[in-house]
């Protein structure tokens, strides 16, 4: 296997015909989250319970190319940080990708990722300014018809690492859920779905603690948003 890519799960799609790959990088330059682990057994179980796409982990943006591209359904930065070395014509092929109909998945940190690339800012929909210290909060979940969050109830609590981004996002995107800030606060979506070009886009702002990648509500967002960018689910309002 080359550039350090481990497989889990499933046949390759050009095998099966069928079986679709998701391409999942987990690289950080900036802060590590010590949730990485149990980002990726998440990640790995919703994949098993799904069975239609098999997940392709990425510890370095070096396999991050063309050519896994070309074999590729989606690709999810799953909590990395940083300027990642992806080289000019790489960024060039994931732009192409999600703009030419390919899905892209992003958690928590991936927000606080390239911060000096437009247009990967661009297509996650928004750039992660700061956040203050982890607290529980309650949240609203504002469209409940999406296969990420059909079964969440309509509101719920949960102590996370609230981003605060440097543009309110709401205006590229359609938001899904958002913390709530009273009828004064100001907008703080935390979770949405966009289309780039024919591409689908899907961010998930929860993730900062091991625990919330056993939460079932955290489980459903990460199940439903992966097979949403994978074309394997449609999302009504997205």
């Amino acid at each position: 296997m080359s550039h350090g890519v481990y497989h889990s799960g499933g046949a390759s799609s050009r095998a099966t015909g069928q079986t679709r790959t998701v391409l999942v990088l987990t690289q950080t330059l900036g802060y590590h989250h010590a949730s990485i682990p149990a980002a990726i057994t998440a990640v790995r179980r919703v994949a098993a319970q799904d069975g239609r796409y098999r997940v392709v982990f990425l510890p370095t943006a070096a396999g991050l190319t063309l050519t896994a591209l070309k074999h590729a359904a989606a690709v999810v930065f799953l909590l990395t940080t940083g300027e990642l070395p992806l080289n000019s014509s790489d960024k060039h092929a994931l732009v192409s990708f999600v703009r030419s109909g390919g899905g892209l998945v992003g958690f928590h940190s991936a927000t606080d990722t390239f911060h000096h690339w437009p247009a990967y800012i661009a297509m996650m929909g928004a750039e992660f300014s700061y956040h203050r210290a982890p607290s529980t909060r309650r949240v609203v979940v504002e469209d409940r018809d999406t296969p990420a969050t059909r079964t969440l109830p309509s509101s719920f609590t949960i102590h996370e690492e609230f981003y605060v981004f440097k543009r309110d996002p709401r205006p590229y995107v359609h938001v899904l859920v958002r913390l709530d800030t009273g009828p004064h606060g100001l907008d703080r979506p935390l979770v949405w779905c966009r289309r780039f070009g024919r591409g689908r886009v899907f961010y998930d702002a929860l993730g900062h603690f091991a625990q919330t990648w056993s939460d079932p509500r955290q489980l459903a967002l990460v199940s439903g948003g992966i097979a949403w960018a994978s074309g394997l689910v449609r999302a009504p309002g997205c």
